[in-house]
C-alpha cells in the first residue's frame, strides 16, 4: 500500500482521514498524467433552519468562471451535496483524492476553506497532503493561494469553520430537544404507527395492526416468548417493520426475529408515550452514537392515541422482568404449549422450581425440579396436577373475597398495632412540634439582630433547636410510612375483591390471571417446615406463624400462596 501522508499527529481523526486517502490511492490510474488539470471542488451547506446557504450551481458557476478568466482550460468538477463538513469520507472528496494520487489534479480550486470542510484537525491534515503532492490549491473567499501566500493563519482560519459547525450543532441539538420535549415525535414511526397527515410530527393508528399489536401483548403475559412471536407472525405472512414502511436496506425477503419482538413490547409509545433522546452522536464531528442513560431519556406521556392501554404494558414489563430474573431472559423461546403455571411454583423443602412432567397412563403434573435432576436423593417429589393447583386458587380466592378470617386478620392485625402505639394522631402531633421548634429558630434570629442575646448563645441554641428538629423529621417520616400502611392494608382488601370478582365472572384460571395476581406457589408434603431464609425471602412471617406452617405441612399435599396484592387493576 503507497503511503501518502507522512503527518506526525495522535488525533484519531487525523488516522482515519490518512486511511482515506491511502483508500483513494488503491484506484488504478488509466489517466494521462503528463495533462496539466485543474479541479474544483463545492460542497452543498445546510444551516440550522434546514436551509441550503448556497447552492452547487452557484458555487460551480463560480469557480468555473474563475478558472476560464485565469485561462487554466476546463476544469474537473467534484461535488458532494447535503453532506456534513466535519466528515472527510465524502464521495466527491475521496474520488477527488484517488485523481490526485493518480497525478491528474495539478491544482485545486474551492470557494472558501470551508468548503473542504469544517474539522480543524482533518481540514489541516488534506492541506499538509495536498502541500506534499505538490497541488496548488486557491481559495477565493479566502484570498488564499498556497503557491504565493503564507499560511500562518490557515489554523485560525480553519478553527473558526469549526467553530461554526460546533454553533450549529448545538443550536440544531437545542431545537430538537425541544421538540422532543413538547411531545413532538421525530424519527421514523414505529410499527403499527405511521405520521399523521394534518398534525406535524403526531403519530397516528395504523388500523391494519392495531389488533395485532394488542394480541402480540396477550400472548407474552399468557407465557409466548421472543421467538415463538416472531414465528408466529411470520406464519401470518405479516411484514416486518423494515419492509412495511418501505426502508431501503429492508431485504425483500426479510423475516420476523426475536429483536423485533422485543423492541415492540418494552417500547412505551404504544400505550401513548413518546421515549426519545435514548441515543445521541458522540460528537458532532462523529458519526459514532451513543445510549443515554436512562434518566436522561425524554419522556412525555399521552402525546398520541394508544394501542395497547398502559395496565397492560406495565404487566408486560412485569412478566418481562421476573422472566430475565428466573433466568429464563435470552433463552426463552416459550411457545402456545407453555403450561399454565410454569415459573410460579416452588418446592418448599428445598426451594427448587417445579417443572411439568408426563407419565404414561397418569395425568400430567408438576414435580420438583431437583426431585426430576437427582430423584429421592435430592429431594421427594411434591407432585401436583394442574386441575388441583386450579381448584385450589380458586377456593382460596373465594374464601379470602368471601370472609371473614383473612380480611379480620388483616385489619385487626393493623388495629392492634394503632392502638398499642396510638399512631393514628402521632403525624399530626410531630408535624406541630416541628413547626414550633422552627418558629422558635426565627425568634431566636431575630432576638441575635436585636442584640438580646449574644453570639455565643445563638450559636449554641441554634445547634440544639436543629437537631431536634432533626430528630423530629425522622419521627415523622416513620409516623406517616405507619399511616400510609393502613392505606396498603384497605388496597391489599380492594385487590382481594377485585380477585373474588374476576373468578366469579371467569370460571377458568388463565395465565394473564396468574401473572396479574400471583407471585409463587409453595408446595408442601407431609412434614415439610418452611427454612427461615425461604419464609424470609418471600415475607411470609407477617401472615403466617411457623405453628401455622407447620400445621399446612402435616397434610398429605397444601400449597402456600404469596399474592401479588398491588396490581395494575384496570
Amino acid at each position: 500500500m503507497q503511503k501518502v501522508c507522512k503527518v506526525n499527529c495522535r488525533r484519531r481523526s487525523v488516522k482515519i482521514r490518512t486511511k482515506v486517502i491511502e483508500m483513494a490511492g488503491k484506484k488504478e490510474c488509466d489517466i494521462d498524467c503528463g495533462v496539466v488539470k485543474v479541479a474544483v471542488y463545492a460542497r452543498l451547506s445546510v444551516n440550522e433552519h434546514g436551509e441550503r446557504d448556497d447552492s452547487l450551481n452557484t458555487q460551480r458557476s463560480i469557480l468555473t468562471e474563475y478558472v476560464k478568466s485565469q485561462g487554466l482550460g476546463e476544469p474537473i468538477i467534484y461535488e458532494d451535496s447535503d453532506i456534513s463538513g466535519t466528515c472527510f469520507d465524502r464521495p466527491g472528496l475521496v474520488r477527488m483524492v484517488g485523481d490526485i494520487n493518480c497525478g491528474r489534479v495539478d491544482a485545486l480550486v474551492v470557494k472558501d476553506l470551508s468548503r473542504l470542510g469544517r474539522n480543524n484537525g482533518e481540514t489541516l491534515t488534506f492541506l499538509d497532503y495536498l502541500q506534499e503532492k505538490n497541488v496548488r490549491l486557491i481559495s477565493l473567499g479566502d484570498g488564499y493561494d498556497s503557491f504565493h501566500d503564507d499560511d500562518d493563519t490557515i489554523g485560525i482560519r480553519t478553527w473558526v469553520n469549526e467553530y461554526y459547525a460546533r454553533d450549529i450543532s448545538k443550536k440544531v441539538r437545542a431545537n430538537l430537544k425541544k421538540k422532543m420535549q413538547n411531545g413532538e415525535y421525530l424519527g421514523r414511526p414505529p410499527f403499527g404507527y405511521r405520521k399523521s397527515g394534518c398534525c406535524k410530527n403526531k403519530l397516528e393508528v395504523d388500523e391494519r395492526y392495531r389488533e395485532l399489536i394488542n394480541e402480540l401483548f396477550t400472548l407474552y403475559i399468557q407465557g409466548w416468548g421472543y421467538r415463538a412471536l416472531a414465528g408466529f407472525l411470520q406464519r401470518l405472512g405479516v411484514p416486518t417493520p423494515g419492509q412495511d414502511k418501505g426502508y431501503a436496506r429492508a431485504p425483500a425477503a426479510g423475516q420476523w426475529e426475536g429483536q423485533h419482538i422485543r423492541r415492540i413490547i418494552t417500547n412505551r409509545v404504544y400505550c401513548g408515550d413518546t421515549v426519545q433522546g435514548v441515543r445521541e452522536k458522540v460528537s458532532f464531528k462523529s458519526r459514532k452514537i451513543r445510549r443515554v442513560p436512562n434518566e436522561k431519556w425524554i419522556v412525555v406521556p399521552g402525546t398520541h392515541e394508544p394501542i395497547v392501554n398502559k395496565d397492560t404494558f406495565e404487566l408486560a414489563q412485569r412478566v418481562r422482568k421476573k422472566r430475565w430474573l428466573v433466568g429464563a431472559g435470552r433463552k426463552s423461546a416459550l411457545s402456545p404449549g407453555t403450561h399454565l403455571f410454569t415459573g410460579l411454583i416452588f418446592c418448599a423443602a428445598c426451594g427448587s422450581r417445579h417443572v411439568y412432567r408426563r407419565k404414561v397412563g397418569r395425568p400430567g403434573g408438576y414435580v420438583c425440579g431437583r426431585y426430576n435432576r437427582q430423584g429421592r436423593p435430592g429431594c421427594s417429589s411434591h407432585h401436583v396436577t394442574e386441575a388441583k393447583l386450579v381448584g385450589l386458587i380458586r377456593r382460596d380466592v373465594l374464601e379470602m373475597g368471601a370472609g371473614v378470617p383473612f380480611r379480620d386478620r388483616l385489619n385487626e392485625r393493623y388495629e392492634n398495632e394503632l392502638a398499642a402505639r396510638d399512631e393514628s394522631k402521632r403525624p399530626e402531633k410531630l408535624a406541630r412540634e416541628i413547626e414550633n421548634r422552627q418558629r422558635q429558630l426565627k425568634t431566636i434570629y431575630m432576638d441575635k439582630i436585636r442584640g438580646y442575646i449574644s453570639e455565643a448563645l445563638f450559636l449554641e441554641t441554634k445547634t440544639t433547636l436543629q437537631r431536634e428538629i432533626t430528630i423530629l423529621m425522622q419521627h415523622y417520616e416513620k409516623a406517616l410510612a405507619v399511616a400510609e400502611g393502613n392505606c396498603q392494608q384497605q388496597q391489599c382488601l380492594k385487590v382481594i375483591d377485585h380477585l373474588a370478582l374476576e373468578l366469579l365472572n371467569d370460571a377458568d384460571i388463565d395465565r394473564l390471571f396468574l401473572e396479574m395476581f400471583v407471585k409463587k406457589i409453595f408446595v408442601l408434603e407431609h412434614g415439610d417446615i418452611l427454612s427461615e431464609q425461604l419464609n424470609k425471602d418471600n415475607d411470609l412471617c407477617p401472615m403466617l406463624s411457623n405453628l401455622e406452617i407447620e400445621k399446612q405441612g402435616e397434610a398429605e399435599h397444601d400449597l402456600i400462596i404469596v399474592y401479588n396484592l398491588e396490581p395494575i387493576i384496570p
